[in-house]
């Protein structure tokens, strides 16, 4: 039998493999933790049946939830997005492309941790879409470690991505709670302004800016000023 090559690692998130995957062993059962109340899910969209269904089987057996899209389309109709897990997603998809829907999950801030397991070999689209925030990508056939390794990856970061969500609506809902008068002196102090210069803008006086200053600090449930400051700075990025 000819070997094959061995797979071209372009970056330490990007590897391009052409070995075939071995069955589940043992060993790696170990590499995934999960829970059986709440496994974490992986989907999978792909148009080649064989092969999607090979990888579904594979997570599966691992303790993962699988679950398989022929088309963007259809995935896009069925999975809500702003839930955490991994994508693993072919570039080449009958009608929106795989890139297409990688765009549009960034577009609309999905936490889903999106890896490449394709055919396509053009470098070019293997750059764009590492720098376009994927955890990694493989070629058709891949190496099951390799695989699982970037499905791990995947995951923390969508778990990472969720959490850091989840803060930013519960920041956002407590921003409501503000008067316009502390939506003010809020903004000042974030623009870098100290007590007397957020007074003199406002006209004001200083023991009233420190006054809205701690009922903005105790509407938001911040412990310090920096604190405050930097989940409102956290807002625009």
């Amino acid at each position: 039998m000819t070997s094959l090559r061995p797979p071209l690692r372009l970056t330490p998130h990007f590897v391009m493999s052409e070995t075939l995957v071995p069955q589940p062993s043992s060993s790696l059962h170990k590499t995934l933790s999960t829970t059986a109340s709440n496994p974490p899910t992986v989907h999978l969209v792909d148009a080649d049946t064989k092969t999607r269904g090979a990888l579904a089987t594979l997570l599966r057996s691992l303790g993962l939830q699988a679950n398989e899209f022929d088309s963007a389309e259809s995935f896009l109709n069925t999975v809500d997005t702003t839930e955490p897990g991994c994508l693993m997603l072919e570039q080449q998809l009958p009608g929106e492309s795989g890139d297409q829907l990688h765009t549009t999950l960034q577009r609309t801030r999905s936490p889903l941790g999106v890896v490449f397991v394709t055919s396509s070999r053009l470098v070019p689209l293997a750059v764009a879409a590492i720098q376009g925030g994927a955890e990694g990508y493989l070629l058709k056939p891949v190496r099951e470690q390799e695989l699982l390794d970037l499905v791990n990856r995947a995951l923390r970061a969508s778990s990472r991505r969720a959490h850091q969500q989840s803060n930013r609506h519960a920041t956002l809902k407590r921003l409501d709670t503000l008067t316009p008068r502390e939506h003010e002196v809020l903004k000042a102090l974030v623009s870098g302004l100290n007590y007397d210069e957020v007074a003199r803008k406002l006209g004001i006086t200083k023991r009233t800016v420190e006054a809205h200053r701690r009922q903005i600090m105790d509407k938001t449930g911040s412990r310090t000023l920096p604190e405050l400051l930097h989940n409102v700075s956290a807002l625009e990025s």
